[in-house]
């Protein structure tokens, strides 16, 4: 078995991973990310219905003004659009992975490797590890000043 040291910083570069996985999902200029950018609903002709993506870059807040309308459906559209800004920013992306880890049905979805470390982590005899060994002697200081073994 691994030391609990290398668990845990496997556990920060499984986590760093994920991160980095949503910040290319979530920083890439697609239309999906930008600010602007609307799905719209409607029905066809067939019954069906259909989605197409809207640029509601000119609209007001009271309604929709139709003569405005852009339809922003591919990336190519997005490369060249002056008018683009993101949607979220990396703290924004940071809060979601965080909001979605601190949910046990969510990360035990979506993150099974994640939870796989941290039982293993809480399995283990020691626990997380100290940062360095001047932590590791400040708490054994601490904790024997607290149990009254010295003075």
């Amino acid at each position: 078995m691994r030391s609990s040291g290398a668990v845990y910083r496997k556990l920060k570069e499984v986590k760093f991973h994920h991160l980095v996985v949503l910040y290319k999902k979530f920083l890439k200029r697609t239309p999906e990310n930008c600010t602007y950018n609307s799905l719209y609903t409607f029905q066809g002709g067939d019954g069906k219905s259909h989605e197409i993506r809207l640029c509601m870059l000119h609209q007001d807040k009271e309604g929709i003004q139709t003569h405005l309308v852009d339809v922003c459906q591919a990336t190519e559209d997005c490369v060249g659009c002056n008018a683009f800004i993101l949607k979220y920013s990396r703290e924004d992306i940071k809060k979601m992975i965080e909001d979605e880890l601190s949910v046990k049905k969510i990360k035990e979805s979506k993150y099974p490797d994640i939870c796989a470390l941290e039982w293993v982590l809480e399995r283990s005899a020691v626990g997380m590890p100290p940062v360095s060994w001047i932590q590791a002697a400040y708490f054994r200081i601490k904790k024997l000043i607290l149990n009254n073994k010295i003075l």
